[in-house]
C-alpha cells in the first residue's frame, strides 16, 4: 500500500514554517503585504498539516514495531497531533481577525506560532528519527523482519519436533 505521509508531511513543514517566518518579517519590517502571504501559507499548511496527521496515523498500522519505534512512535503521534491543534487553532485564529495580525494580539500570537513551529520541526525531527535510524516503514526493513520472524517460526517449530522425538 502507498504510504502518502513522507510526501505530504515535507509541505506542512514547509508551509507552516514559512507562514510564521513571513509573520514575524510583517511584524518586524512594518510590510502589512506580508501578512497575507503568511495568512495564506497558513491556510495551505493547515489543510497539509491535517492530511499529514490523517496519512500519519493510517502510516502507524504498517509500521514494524522493533524496540526504538516503539520507544519513539507516541511522541512523533502526540506532537505531531498537538502541532496540528496549534496551527488549527492559529488558523481559526488568524481567520476571526480578517486574515491580520491585530496590534493587541502580535506577541501572543507569534508566541503560540513559535511554540507551534518548535513542536513542529521537533515532530519531523523524531520522524526523521524513526525513518533513518530504525527504519519505520521502510519496504526492505519490512521484508527482512518478514524473512526473520519465518525464519524464528521455522527453528522453533523444528526445535519442538525435535523434543517431542525425545
Amino acid at each position: 500500500m502507498l504510504d502518502f505521509h513522507p510526501f505530504v508531511v515535507g509541505f506542512a513543514v514547509a508551509l507552516l514554517s514559512v507562514s510564521v517566518l513571513f509573520d514575524i518579517l510583517a511584524v518586524t519590517t512594518d510590510r502589512p503585504h506580508l501578512q497575507t502571504v503568511g495568512w495564506w501559507n497558513l491556510f495551505l499548511g493547515f489543510l497539509v498539516a491535517l492530511f499529514a496527521v490523517i496519512t500519519g496515523l493510517y502510516a502507524k498500522n504498517s509500521a514494524i514495531f522493533t524496540e526504538g519505534v516503539e520507544s519513539l512512535l507516541p511522541y512523533h503521534q502526540y506532537l505531531g497531533i498537538a502541532t496540528a491543534v496549534i496551527f488549527t487553532v492559529l488558523f481559526v485564529w488568524r481567520s476571526s481577525m480578517d486574515r491580520r495580525i491585530r496590534q493587541k494580539w502580535r506577541i501572543l500570537y507569534l508566541t503560540v506560532a513559535i511554540i507551534g513551529t518548535i513542536t513542529l520541526l521537533t515532530t519531523g525531527f523524531i520522524g526523521g528519527q524513526l525513518v533513518f535510524e530504525h527504519g519505520a516503514n521502510v519496504q526492505e526493513v519490512k521484508e527482512l523482519q518478514q524473512r526473520i520472524e519465518h525464519l524464528e517460526s521455522s527453528t522453533i517449530s523444528r526445535d519442538s519436533s525435535v523434543t517431542d522425538q525425545n
